[in-house]
């Protein structure tokens, strides 16, 4: 049997930082090509990374190419120059060292004169990945500045402008007489603008305001969101939040910081996105543009949203609810979340209530389900109802064996299929988004830290989705193996009958998500209990 043969590849690397001809793939591309012909050689592959990740783990086609390597089907790697490599000295060195000593390819890089076959030069090798890295370091230094000019001498330099303005280019305003990228007001949302900062004024909380803007106000009008859907919880927070409607522009809200995903490797890393103190925010000296609101009504507002949030907001909280990431509204699929009701000074303990987490954020007009369920008697009902309901299925189990409850065990599986697509739907979509966005970083049309926090959003995004999706092919694999389900209900179960009470949600939730799979609630507030038996 003959050998298959291997490859002669390529790599190559889009700059984020220049827009040259001569950095250009195609160009890095075209030399390899030329110089591997001088040699005799011909490129069977390119490797090409078009990703700005921060480390080698992160781009796609550089993990490619050390699986291929792996596999042996590369043995020679042509490069235009080391700096394509990496610009970080110890990722280099240290995929150097992987690919030329562990996996023994033959590392050629144009440009810097090296060549694995002829001298395995170190310190060659350390030096030029040393040089590179300081250069880009010096580069994104002063791309960083150049953003902060800009931004300085009145430019927006945000990708998307704020709802209520337009993005527009102001003719002989910018540096060196160039247009002044600026925001022109909108005037039908302007007004919608104006009104949220009123209501946040007036007490009323954002909350109230979402519910108010989609509907429940006097006259029942529902007012358009940025995209003309309804209005989300997050985006009335965000605008209470934004001092660009007062007509100055803030920036460097943002830095980046190295963060480690683990310390045994340190080329797994990734840039993270942390928000600067606000006194080491940026404001120009003079309004950018026309302002929506006044200084003023901003500050009173933000004012009295700290006075609510108790001179602080965000932050994680604990799970306070033993149904928490199990328990669903069955008109919209939102999770219900619970909530503290007012309670008399008298009473010692605290009144909470289930409700559907998108009408208590989006009120009618994000769902139907206004029922409000009060959680301590629910909790106590669903869980004496379980306990109820499993021993009779244990029993059955010792009685007839597992094939007795094999009938049921694939209950709610069109349920889960649906969610799945829906899932997979909404993950392509970010996953666009996303390409989207760094298309846009590469050709510089947002500044670093708008790409960073968008960027930070969207894996956000695409991470809960994935960590969702992962669950459900969990309860999927659960469904398959019920003997094995049987034995681990059957512990949790003894656990969850001793215990004296359910208020410690540490101990309680946890017995909880071994026995139930999903609980969905209806509008009249009846629950569907679905197990994983």
């Amino acid at each position: 049997m003959s050998k298959k043969k291997k490859k002669k590849a390529a790599y190559v690397r889009v700059s984020t930082l220049k827009e040259t001809q001569q950095d250009s793939p195609e160009h890095q591309e075209s030399m390899i090509r030329s110089h591997a012909s001088r040699m005799e050689m011909e490129i069977d592959h390119v490797y090409e990374d078009r990703d700005s990740a921060t480390s080698m783990m992160s781009r796609d086609d550089v993990m490619r190419m050390i699986a291929d390597a792996k596999r042996g089907e590369i043995d020679t790697l042509f490069f235009a120059s080391l700096s394509r490599f990496s610009r970080d000295a110890l990722d280099a060195i240290s995929l150097k060292r992987t690919l030329v000593n562990a996996l023994k390819v033959r590392v050629i890089s144009i440009e810097d004169g090296y060549d694995s076959a002829l001298k395995d030069d170190e310190l060659l090798f350390g030096i030029k990945s040393v040089v590179n890295q300081d250069q880009s370091g010096a580069i994104s230094v002063s791309s960083r500045r150049g953003i902060n000019e800009s931004a300085e001498a009145g430019n927006f330099t945000g990708s998307i402008a704020p709802y209520g303005y337009k993005k527009v280019l102001v003719p002989g305003e910018g540096i060196n007489g160039k247009p002044r990228k600026s925001l022109e007001i909108v005037p039908e949302k302007a007004e919608i603008v104006r009104m949220i900062f009123e209501l946040a004024s007036e007490g009323m909380g954002a909350k109230s305001i979402t519910k108010y803007l989609n509907g429940e106000n006097p006259a029942g009008v529902q007012y358009p969101s940025y995209f003309g859907g309804p209005f989300g919880l997050t985006s009335v927070q965000n605008i209470l939040k934004n001092e660009n409607y007062t007509g100055y522009t803030v920036f460097g809200k943002f830095t980046n910081e190295v963060a480690y995903n683990d310390l045994s490797n340190l080329m797994d890393r990734r840039k993270k996105l942390v928000k600067k103190p606000e006194s080491e925010w940026k404001r120009t000296k003079f309004q950018t543009h026309e302002a929506i609101i006044s200084k003023e009504l901003f500050d009173k507002v933000k004012g009295a949203r700290l006075q609510q949030g108790g001179n602080t907001r965000g932050g994680r909280r604990n799970f306070v609810n033993v149904f928490a990431k199990l328990i669903f509204c069955e008109s919209c699929g939102s999770a219900m979340v619970s909530m503290a009701g007012k309670k008399p000074k008298s009473e010692n303990y605290e009144y909470r209530y289930l409700a559907c987490s998108r009408r208590r954020r989006m009120g009618a007009r994000g769902c139907n389900n206004d029922k409000w369920i009060p959680y301590q008697p629910f909790r106590d009902d669903i869980i004496a109802e379980l306990i109820k309901l499993m021993r009779e299925k244990m029993k059955l189990i010792e009685k007839e064996g597992i094939q007795s409850i094999m009938l049921g065990a694939n209950d709610g599986g069109n349920d889960r299929e649906k969610e799945k697509k829906k899932l997979t739907k909404n993950l392509e979509s970010f996953r666009k988004l996303l390409f989207e966005i760094r298309r846009q970083h590469m050709l510089e049309e947002i500044d670093a830290a708008q790409y960073e926090f968008e960027k930070d959003q969207y894996e956000k995004d695409i991470a809960t989705i994935e960590s969702r999706l992962a669950a459900i092919e969990y309860a999927e694999k659960r469904v398959v193996d019920l003997e094995k389900n049987a034995r681990e209900i059957k512990i949790a179960l003894g656990k969850l009958t001793n215990l004296k009470t359910y208020d410690n949600v540490e101990k309680t939730r946890p017995l909880l998500m071994e026995i139930i799979r999903r609980i969905d609630i209806n509008h009249e507030g009846q629950a569907r209990l679905q197990t994983y038996l």
